[in-house]
């Protein structure tokens, strides 16, 4: 498989959703939903372990990031129909998706929506509802203010964002570095030892900004705002996966979502930080998607 072929498909209202492919060209199909900022990319991180585990790995970017056309309307529960028309163009009857930080919703969204078609759906460092106030108290203050601006006045996340589009575009890699004093020790860890997936998850966020930050700022009043749905409805076993040393996403969002959903097979991992655990549990999440598709 050409894991650097950007692909394109055009859906029922003429928009183009981008997608990549990763992982083993035959294997079991497992979509991928990236964070924000996040594009496509981010799934590059888990090419190794898929190649090895028979995964095959599809990563769509969201209206209006990367190369993806803009949808001014969407809402989180409108990705469901994007992703059932992504499966058709690929002749996909049965897949799973795992849905990555702020990738976690829109996972929930297509666990409502698709229950049918999906083998798997599981949250990695999921974020949780941000219109609870109690699961907001252990994350990181820069991104409280974010959010919260992006509830009560929309239009100042602009030059929040626009900075960070500034740094990322100008050279990914040290923007990152930059910007680790907002990880824990383990995402710090992370990004010093495994170099070249640091430089992979840079790029992948330069990428998301590459538009000019209307996509990114959409997509944070989307997780700031309510779901329009409750995870109390989805009725199929969502996994999740949460670090003990998150605080992009705090284990209290976790542990909510575990007692939300009627289903929820709740996975702990103490030492691990947001970033460490997308590649350090990466063979444990999708053995689990590999034996609930099989």
């Amino acid at each position: 498989m050409n894991r650097e072929a950007l692909a394109m498909a055009v859906l029922e209202d003429g928009r183009e959703l981008a997608y990549q492919q990763y992982g083993c060209a035959d294997g079991a199909p497992l979509l991928v939903f990236h964070g924000l900022p996040g594009c496509r990319l981010q799934a590059a991180l888990l090419d190794e372990p898929a190649r090895r585990l028979g995964v095959r790995l599809i990563a769509a970017d969201r209206p209006g990031v990367g190369s993806s056309s803009p949808q001014p309307q969407r809402s989180i529960l409108s990705w469901a129909a994007d992703v059932e028309q992504l499966a058709e163009h690929l002749g996909l009857a049965r897949f799973g998706v795992l849905g990555i930080s702020c990738g976690g919703p829109y996972a929930l969204a297509c666990a409502l929506r698709l229950r049918e078609r999906l083998s798997f759906a599981g949250l990695v460092a999921g974020m949780g509802p941000m219109d609870i106030p109690a699961l907001r108290r252990g994350q990181h203050p820069a991104l409280r203010l974010l959010f919260g601006l992006a509830r009560l006045y929309p239009a100042l996340t602009a030059p929040m964002l626009g900075l960070d589009r500034r740094m990322f575009l100008g050279d990914p890699l040290a923007a990152l570095h930059k910007l680790a004093g907002m990880l824990t020790e383990p995402d710090r860890r992370f990004i010093s030892i495994q170099t070249h997936l640091a430089d992979l998850f840079a790029s992948s966020l330069a990428e998301a900004y590459r538009p000019g930050v209307a996509g990114v700022q959409q997509e944070v009043r989307l997780i700031a705002l309510p779901r329009g749905f409750a995870a109390s409805e989805i009725a199929m076993p969502v996994h999740l996966y949460q670090g003990g040393q998150d605080r992009n996403v705090p284990p209290v969002m976790a542990e909510h979502m575990a007692r939300e959903l009627p289903q929820a097979r709740y996975r702990f991992f103490a030492d691990e930080g947001h970033l460490s655990i997308l590649w350090n549990c990466a063979e444990l999440f999708l053995a689990d998607f590999l034996a609930a598709h099989a």
